[in-house]
């Protein structure tokens, strides 16, 4: 879902964090139950056998594919035999959580005191960086940011957490009548999507397109498992410091030298060789980036619509079609692949611009 205000942003985070759970199990006190469901597809139950009694969850898609991936059982197969074959589903998910046993985080939300849906199954040594904690460490920083800092959108997916605020100040031309104003993108993802990163953000302002340039702070969720030796103390201690990390590095993306930086390459694109050729062109462009038939659709068209066959009237007309998805997840891949284009070597453009 996307949001257009910090306040909404915050009620949601806020009201999910109330209904998280989070439990380490055994997977040998862990079995798997199939629910035939001939319309929908069958569901998955996942019973954990713990301390307080039974436990039952309804795992996610997300969370379903990670327990495939961690199992060794091919993705696919692991689909098919949940629909298909739901007896030979159990027996194989039994015998690989038993026959290689392992400890695992299974991240959830309550729905009653015995029933959960799943969100994640994770290792016993994944570092939980929540949304919350961006919501009480990070936003209070931006207000004590020495240049002023405009929310431009956030957005909580299945699987993701994204917010973006610009600095308005920090605005320069492109082209004539073409600015960009530098901004901050911070992601999340509480259920192992993604990993943690302050990245640096470009909003086109004739269009309001988006362009995702750097990351500047990128972290793994891993640490130190569960019941290692570290004390609680030592454990906060180290929590502490990645936040102030990710503070400072939140108060160093104003770098007006890295936008400049930026710029410049940016401006190098509105020179040099142009399309030829816009529908082949586009189909090389589209399997260079890897675009979908849709998105190609969508290229093309704000190509020839937009009369720039420039690199960066290309660059433009793909940070546009992200506006145009309905994920916003993939939303932000095609505006970082608006980057990637910009920074790709002038021979490799070439062969896109003079396709025939």
């Amino acid at each position: 879902m996307k949001y257009e205000s910090l306040d909404s942003l915050v009620e949601r985070v806020v009201q999910e964090h109330a209904r998280k759970e989070d439990m380490l199990a055994d997977t040998r006190r862990m079995s798997v139950a199939v629910e035939v469901d001939e319309e929908d597809g069958n569901a998955v139950n996942l019973t954990v056998d713990d301390e307080g009694g039974l436990t039952t969850i309804a795992p996610s898609g997300h969370m379903l594919g990670q327990m495939a991936t961690d199992l060794g059982i091919p993705k696919r197969y692991f689909d098919r035999m949940k629909v298909d074959a739901p007896d030979l589903f159990r027996s194989n998910v039994h015998h690989w959580l038993y026959e290689e046993p392992k400890r695992r985080m299974l991240r959830t939300y309550k729905v009653d005191e015995s029933t959960f849906n799943g969100r994640a199954w994770l290792s016993d040594r994944y570092r939980r960086l929540d949304n919350i904690e961006i919501a009480t460490r990070l936003l209070p920083e931006f207000e004590r940011l020495p240049e002023e800092v405009e929310f431009h959108n956030a957005s909580i997916t299945d699987e993701r957490f994204y917010l973006r605020a610009t600095f308005p100040r920090m605005t320069q031309d492109v082209k004539v009548g073409d600015a960009v104003t530098w901004g901050v993108q911070i992601r999340n993802s509480e259920v192992g999507g993604a990993t943690f990163a302050i990245e640096s953000f470009l909003l086109q302002l004739i269009c309001k397109n988006g362009m995702v340039v750097t990351k500047a702070l990128n972290a793994r969720h891993i640490g130190k498992r569960l019941d290692d030796v570290l004390s609680d103390e030592a454990v906060q201690a180290d929590d502490h410091a990645f936040w102030l990390a990710a503070r400072d590095t939140l108060r160093a993306s104003m770098d007006e030298a890295q936008f400049e930086q930026v710029v410049n390459t940016l401006r190098e694109t509105t020179n040099g060789t142009k399309i030829q050729n816009v529908p082949k062109a586009t189909e090389r462009l589209a399997k260079t980036l890897s675009l979908s038939e849709e998105e190609k659709d969508v290229v093309l068209t704000n190509i020839a619509a937009g009369g720039d066959l420039t690199r960066w009237g290309a660059i433009s007309a793909i940070t546009n079609a992200a506006q145009t998805v309905e994920s916003f997840d993939r939303g932000v891949e095609l505006e970082e692949l608006g980057w990637n284009l910009a920074e790709l070597p002038q021979r490799d453009w070439e062969r896109i611009a003079v396709a025939a």
